[in-house]
């Protein structure tokens, strides 16, 4: 649309139209007073015409693109490109594969069964109880070692610290008694002071490199063991984000999900695995405790560096996002 030879844009027009002037009426200083020129439309077409651009107004604010919860996480395991969502009649969710790489074999597939092969991948992360309450007790027994193997070495370099400064604080009197030179004692006292400074910064890395308790950690893998329970009552877009957190690579296939999840949940999937493998192999075994302990040796809870310990901490570093997104 063009007014004297210039394109009049739709937000122009709404505001030509929404003005009373047309219809009699004029407002100034926020006050709409009754003019006295000849209306160019009557009152009621001009209230009608307030009305639909109302209602269109309404309708394009309640016009909300629908979610698809695994939008970007899963690739078509036919050939490598992405699931997108579409919305059949309205109100059912399927995924298909885009097809940017030509006509694909992959048929649509209903979100309902791609949200319950996820929920499955997150059910293997379910730590059971009896295993919780075992790493608690494994795992502290190592973290109490390590922090009096900590404390020992700070007493120790501390002990060197302060040995050193009563050395300076006897040779100043030296110097003062005319015992040793000026220059034998800043010579001296500036080498002492040189190892004091790295005493004092082996001390600081030290006291920084002291992870957080490691009962974090065990609170973190109980939170994990319930992501499959929460996953089904949460939003698409919750979802979403959890999953970005957990699954590395996604890949539908023939009606199969084959995942790949980020460390430290692949290595909680595997111990579960190599967990269950053993309870099948021995029937009435129970649950192996000994797969969730990397072995470096015949006792690693002895040797004073746990691996366990260490596996621990990765998943108390890397799940923090996770306790906020189940919290």
């Amino acid at each position: 649309m063009r007014l004297r030879g210039q394109k009049l844009y739709r937000s122009a027009a709404h505001q030509i139209l929404r003005k009373r002037l047309y219809m009699g009426d004029f407002d100034w200083d926020g006050t709409t007073y009754h003019g006295t020129h000849e209306p160019l439309v009557t009152r009621e077409s001009w209230q009608r015409v307030q009305e639909l651009l109302d209602a269109r107004a309404e309708n394009k604010t309640r016009k909300v693109k629908h979610d698809f919860a695994f939008t970007g996480l899963v690739h078509c395991g036919h050939c490598g490109c992405l699931l997108v969502g579409e919305l059949k009649k309205g109100r059912y969710a399927y995924y298909h594969c885009t097809g940017n790489r030509g006509k694909c074999t992959e048929p649509y597939t209903r979100q309902e069964v791609l949200t319950s092969e996820f929920a499955n991948i997150l059910q293997e992360l379910i730590i059971p109880q009896p295993i919780l309450e075992w790493l608690g007790d494994a795992v502290l027994t190592s973290d109490q070692t390590e922090q009096a193997a900590r404390a020992q070495s700070i007493k120790k370099l501390q002990a060197r610290y302060d040995q050193i400064q009563a050395r300076i604080e006897t040779m100043y009197l030296d110097k003062l008694d005319g015992r040793i030179t000026q220059e034998f004692f800043d010579t001296q006292s500036a080498a002492w002071r040189r190892e004091q400074d790295g005493l004092l910064l082996k001390i600081q890395d030290i006291q920084k490199a002291t992870p957080a308790p490691i009962d974090q950690a065990v609170d973190m893998l109980r939170l994990t063991s319930r992501a499959s329970e929460l996953f089904r009552q949460q939003t698409a877009a919750e979802q979403r984000r959890l999953l970005h957190l957990v699954v590395e690579k996604a890949a539908w296939q023939d009606g199969a999900l084959r995942t790949t999840l980020f460390e430290p949940f692949e290595i909680l999937r595997h111990s579960n695995h190599e967990s269950d493998r053993k309870e099948r192999e021995i029937a009435g075994s129970g649950r192996d405790l000994g797969i969730w302990l990397p072995r470096q040796d015949s006792n690693p809870l002895v040797s004073g560096r746990c691996p366990l310990r260490a596996q621990m901490l990765r998943f108390q570093n890397a799940l923090p996002v996770a306790h906020h997104q189940l919290c």
